[in-house]
């Protein structure tokens, strides 16, 4: 099925009025400037100074938005220096940069055929059902109310349900902005060393003696800030810096490669994480049924191993081990009171999906309903993405989630077949295709379904089919001439 054609961001230049504003933009920073020094407000002036020089950036190179807002929502963060202008973040003023570009784009070239492809389709469909769980909700709840937990309070409807909106917008202009090659590779890079920023963090912290129960390395980086999180970005950074190795020759590469790899593999041994070291096998699967330029010699996964080994017996904490191999939930053994919270938040879950089938009770009441309703003694959260959407969303919402992933999977089999087309581009398809395997593994042990990595990989893989399929096939077509005999045609003929 072809994709829907998106018109090209080079061919549409700014309106009249809009080159104006950047061009006054200039004396409102000298006004700026004056005035936060007479008030004696200029970490302020200096920040939004700093805003319109970005935006100006933004509205000549959309792309740059677009890799600015992908960092951020990988670090799950806003520098401080706008937080005390409240809605003033980095990610709404690039946001309303490029809902600019984007509203003078549609009004030139009247194309609103991005609002029709599937992807977006169907997480709009999802975020209406999710208004009207939340809906439902209410009327089954009359009496629930908002709780504190340990540290915050369990009801994260309103900030879920704001994630869910911003995160979609920002899947649209992912969708219109990223399209050329160099755009893509960027924002490749740009996954890559953001998420892997994770990795230091988390060794700093070990090196400091700074563990989660003493013994679980973690990254004082949101995303990272959770053992098992940090365990299955150490594995999607592991098969981004191998294939990024493979990308172009030479020995400098290889071996700043190793460094991150190794580096990555220490600190998942050390986050004590069972779905960490479950998902090392499906690397290693998604890893040898990929293009076979890019498969890993099996010599060099027998020497990983024993390293890996060697590294356990020297360096890793030992309840870190025990707990990564404990799979019981009998008391006395590390981990076990993990496994038995998770055991009892299934089991509740799955009474909700029975109580409530076809229509949740909203986003972001998992904890809140399981403690108040349910009389869970843990109200843990679900940890799992399928019991997420199923008791938050109703199971046509856990539908339209599959749905969305099975087109999704769709889009990069294309991609697979047609990468020789660009194999400038195969290191990014075969990356992506891994990285795909994995977030589907670890969604049966983390609700990954509004974690912004769905979003950019979503985005990543609709934006490379999009690509691969206007590049002419570079490979002659045989094809039979009059009286049988063969005729060449196509580009490399």
């Amino acid at each position: 099925m072809p994709l829907t054609r998106v018109s090209s961001s080079r061919t549409v230049r700014p309106p009249a009025a809009l080159r104006l504003a950047i061009v006054l933009a200039l004396p409102c920073a000298a006004a700026l400037t004056v005035a936060g020094t007479y008030l004696g407000k200029e970490v302020i002036a200096l920040a939004g100074i700093i805003a319109l020089a970005v935006g100006g950036i933004v509205l000549v190179r959309p792309i740059v938005g677009i890799a600015v807002m992908t960092a951020l929502f990988l670090l799950a963060a806003y520098p401080t220096l706008l937080q005390s202008l409240g809605f003033l973040t980095i990610n709404n003023l690039l946001g309303v940069c490029l809902l600019t570009l984007l509203v003078a784009r549609v009004l030139a070239t009247r194309d609103l055929s991005f609002l029709g492809t599937r992807q977006v389709a169907l997480l709009a469909v999802i975020g209406l059902l999710f208004v009207a769980a939340g809906y439902h909700g209410d009327a089954v709840f009359p009496l629930l109310v908002q709780s504190r937990g340990k540290a915050a309070i369990l009801d994260r409807s309103d900030q879920m349900g704001h994630d869910f909106v911003v995160r979609l917008v920002f899947l649209v202009f992912f969708i219109v902005f990223v399209e050329t090659r160099k755009d893509l590779k960027a924002l490749f890079l740009v996954f890559m060393l953001v998420l892997y920023l994770a990795v230091p963090s988390a060794l700093v912290n070990w090196v400091n003696g700074s563990l989660n129960h003493g013994f679980r390395a973690e990254a004082s980086l949101t995303a990272g800030s959770n053992p098992n999180r940090l365990g299955m970005i150490c594995l999607m950074e592991v098969a981004c810096w191998w294939f990024w190795s493979l990308s172009r020759p030479g020995l400098g590469r290889r071996v700043v490669a190793m460094g991150a790899m190794s580096a990555a593999m220490v600190v998942l041994l050390a986050t004590g994480s069972r779905s960490a070291l479950l998902g090392c096998l499906v690397l290693v699967a998604a890893l040898q049924s990929g293009v076979r330029q890019y498969r890993v010699p099996w010599t060099a996964i027998v020497a990983g191993a024993v390293l890996a080994g060697v590294v356990i017996a020297t360096i890793v904490p030992q309840e870190s081990w025990e707990r990564m191999t404990n799979f019981s939930p009998e008391q006395g053994q590390v981990g076990a009171s993990s496994n038995r919270m998770r055991e009892q938040t299934i089991w509740t879950g799955v009474e909700m999906v029975k109580d409530h089938p076809l229509l949740g009770f909203g986003i972001g009441r998992f904890r809140e309903v399981s403690r108040q309703i349910y009389r869970d003694p843990y109200w843990r959260p679900p940890h799992n993405s399928i019991l997420w959407a199923a008791t938050e969303g109703g199971l046509p919402v856990l539908g339209l989630y599959f749905l969305l992933l099975w087109f999704t999977w769709k889009d990069l089999a294309v991609v697979t077949r047609l990468a020789h087309r660009d194999p400038e581009m195969g290191h990014v398809s075969a990356a992506i295709r891994t990285i795909f395997i994995l977030y589907v593994f670890f969604s049966f042990f983390a609700d990954l379904y509004l974690n912004p990595i769905t979003y950019i990989m979503i985005g990543m893989i609709f934006c490379l089919r999009r690509y691969i399929e206007r590049v002419p096939d570079p490979r002659p077509v045989v094809v039979a001439g009059r009286r049988g005999v063969p005729v060449v045609r196509g580009a490399a003929a």
